[in-house]
């Protein structure tokens, strides 16, 4: 059950988005993509889903239900989630369906289902347990030269060859299984069967199959689980007895266990699969990024090439629980909030407000009460943080502009190449320069990684302000501190961690990055340059969200520690 609360939660954020209530939405999410008549479509779909669970979700889980009861719901259930519109019902045709239709009317039926009470926690198990011992045949296929069969239906038949698989010990025959209630004699003293009789059985079926058709294969697993396995002593047996005779018999399997071979073996040597090298139409390559997948580009264009061309996101699991990702989007909107909300002056009480401001941001983690419970607590103390660290940083700034957005136009060949930014908060300072933050809830690029242009973003915004590219803000403004603000609610809750440019300037490291980004702007405006995968990976062992379309771990299999 509880499939109703996660329904009504589905209609609640669908509300939201139909009255345009969700404007916190990153522009890069699939939600925000979402067209009216596709938010009216997924509002239907929820209505008709939860009308489809509505016989189960009514049933009170706290106490136990009769059998019959649970059933009758399970099935109206399932024929509300397959009625095809047209009033068949899909879940119960063909043979599995008309299976599954009799397992219901079974339980329907029986007399002493009706007063067996179960619990609603249970019925799951107690129906797989029903179904279990139910064999789907599939329907004959007329002219079919193959059959797969059990050991009685193939006694039914003759036909020309007969195979019998799996001769193994412990497989045909099974391994005699130990009661762990009734002893030997106790189940003889109760007439029962003794473990053994099923080991006779199959010999008798063994015997059977083996002189039923004119040709016979005898095959057995090297390997069961994984494990080395003997071979059946029904096999042993006939070695013995056979003599000289069972070479021949070996000797004749030998040319099938040749042609089985000659399928997995290679026409020539082994070759590496080649790394992906999509070279896309210019007029389809993107004219405008982000200052934040400047890195990717960098690092894995790829990731480029299938977000932005081939128009690819990934979608969250079904029922994801909250992780990193939603702790750094209601800890970044709420320290936006505040910094935005207050750019001129710090309020009276400024750690209620920003607590305050905070419920708001983290009210979409109160489906899930132990994620807030356990992140609320760490943003508490990076809100006492970050109020000392506001009164330390406006003492020194003469103003700040929080959540501010940016660009800046680089020219190509045919047209501009557009770099976007939104800057978490810009200060100018009292000697007239700027310093530019950037909050992280994990873990912030090394200063070497910045210096090197591995992780541009922080430079790039640089870059914007001192081409003018930030709203209000001068053009050719110069650069006194570029740092990372690290925000964990750990000890410490916050950290400012400034940026190293050893001999560099800050400017210069601005500028630099401008260029480097000019240059590979100008190479992707080529058709012939490529979109590479991990052409500089930050990780050995990474698998990245668009890893699995490049086929990596086909291509990177083998590769020197030098790629």
């Amino acid at each position: 059950m509880g499939l109703g609360h996660a329904l009504s939660t589905v209609c609640r954020e669908l509300a939201k988005l139909q009255a345009g209530e969700e404007s916190s939405i990153h522009a890069a999410d699939p939600r925000a993509r979402l067209r009216p008549h596709e938010l009216e479509a997924a509002t239907a779909l929820v209505a008709r889903l939860a009308a489809a669970l509505g016989p189960l979700e009514k049933l009170d889980p706290r106490k136990p239900h009769p059998l019959t009861t649970l059933a009758d719901a399970h099935r109206r259930v399932v024929e509300g989630l397959s009625d095809d519109g047209s009033g068949g019902i899909e879940a119960f045709a063909g043979p599995d369906g008309g299976a599954l239709a009799d397992t219901f009317e079974s339980l329907l039926d029986e007399e002493a289902a009706q007063a067996f009470p179960v619990a609603t926690e249970d019925y799951a198990e107690l129906f797989r347990t029903a179904v279990a011992d139910r064999v789907v045949r599939p329907p004959a296929v007329p002219g079919a030269r193959l059959h797969i069969l059990g050991l009685l239906e193939a006694r039914l038949v003759t036909v020309d060859r007969m195979v019998l698989g799996g001769l193994a010990e412990g497989v045909w025959p099974p391994a005699a299984t130990s009661d762990p209630w009734l002893s030997r004699g106790m189940r003889h003293s109760l007439g029962l069967d003794l473990p053994e009789r099923r080991i006779g059985l199959s010999a008798h079926d063994f015997a059977q199959l083996a002189g039923s058709a004119p040709e016979v294969v005898m095959t057995r697993p090297g390997k069961v689980g994984g494990a080395p396995v003997a071979a059946s002593r029904f096999l042993q047996r006939l070695a013995a007895v056979a003599g000289p005779a069972w070479t021949d018999v070996l000797t004749r399997g030998r040319t099938y266990l040749d042609l089985a071979r000659k399928l997995d073996r290679p026409d020539g040597p082994p070759r590496r699969v080649a790394r992906p090298e999509p070279k896309p139409p210019r007029d389809v390559r993107p004219t405008s990024l982000s200052v934040t997948e400047i890195e990717h580009w960098l690092r894995d264009p790829y990731t480029i090439y299938a977000k932005h061309i081939l128009k690819l996101s990934p979608l969250d699991p079904v029922d994801l629980p909250p992780g990193a990702k939603d702790r750094g989007i209601a800890i970044h909107a709420a320290i936006g909030t505040f910094s935005e909300r207050y750019a001129e002056a710090l309020p009276d009480e400024p750690l209620a407000e920003l607590l305050a401001i905070g419920r708001k941001a983290f009210a979409a983690l109160d489906d899930t009460p132990e994620a807030r419970a356990f992140w609320w607590p760490r943003f508490e103390e990076i809100a006492r943080w970050f109020v000392r660290f506001e009164r330390e940083r406006r003492a020194a700034a003469t103003g700040l502009k929080a959540e501010i957005r940016g660009e800046l136009d680089i020219p190509l060949r045919e047209g501009a190449f557009r770099l976007r930014a939104r800057a978490d908060r810009i200060e100018r300072l009292a000697d007239g320069t700027f310093a530019i933050l950037d909050f992280k809830t994990g873990a912030p690029p090394s200063s070497k990684q910045v210096r090197l242009g591995l992780s541009p973003q922080l430079t790039l915004e640089g870059a914007i302000l001192r081409g003018g590219g930030f709203k209000d803000l001068p053009a050719g403004g110069s650069l006194s501190e570029v740092a990372h603000v690290r925000l964990t609610g750990g000890d410490p809750a916050g950290e400012c961690c400034a940026v190293d440019f050893e001999t560099q300037t800050a400017d210069a490291a601005a500028d630099h990055a401008l260029q480097k980004l000019t240059e590979l702007v100008t190479r992707f405006d080529d058709e012939a340059m490529p979109y590479r995968s991990l052409v500089l990976s930050m990780w050995k062992t990474r698998y990245g969200t668009y890893d699995d379309l490049a086929r990596v771990k086909e291509w990177s299999a083998g590769e020197g520690s030098g790629e």
